[in-house]
């Protein structure tokens, strides 16, 4: 019953992959270079050949100096496609922004610094990456992501943000 639902029985010929007026939701998990990483979201295609990727995410780990930490981060994200590989697989390049919460030193883990005490900071930067859609039926596709970035206002964790992940994605008109 879900591989029906998902699109995998209808003809080829009907599969509206990547065409104006179609969305998905998506759901990642994923590496930064410095913890885990979880993210929804979600992309309208605003022409056959673009779409725009809206995101947010959340990330977790544990850092040597300064212990447990948080990021939750937002992105925005134009996703031209590069090429395509038949109505099977869609590679897009993503190009823009996002803006981030910065949380160190949570449980109590780590020590703060005498003098410093800053645990939390607002940043924001340019990214961008690379983005591969395979298709499992109409509606179903693994995606596949890699992002790197660039953050200003003197970020806690990293100032040159990497993330890779694996997801799926559910296509809709």
């Amino acid at each position: 019953m879900v591989l029906l639902t998902a699109g995998v029985g209808i003809l080829p010929a009907s599969a509206q992959r990547h065409v104006k007026h179609l969305a998905a939701w998506g759901t990642h998990v994923g590496r930064s270079e410095t913890g885990d990483y979880y993210e929804l979201s979600y992309t309208p295609m605003l022409s056959d050949r673009l779409g725009l990727r809206l995101s947010g995410g959340y990330e977790h780990g544990t850092l040597p100096a300064r212990g447990e930490y948080s990021v939750y981060q937002g992105r925005v994200l134009l996703s031209p496609q590069l090429f395509r590989l038949g109505e099977v697989a869609y590679i897009h390049l993503l190009l823009g922004g996002g803006a981030g919460y910065e949380w160190t030193y949570q449980n109590g883990s780590g020590e703060l610094p005498t003098g410093s005490g800053e645990s939390q900071r607002f940043t924001y930067g340019p990214q961008a990456g690379l983005e591969a859609d395979v298709f499992l039926g109409n509606r179903l596709s693994l995606v596949a992501t890699g992002t790197k970035g660039y953050l200003f206002n003197n970020p806690l964790i990293d100032r040159w943000p990497g993330m890779a992940s694996v997801g799926l994605r559910y296509h809709f008109r």
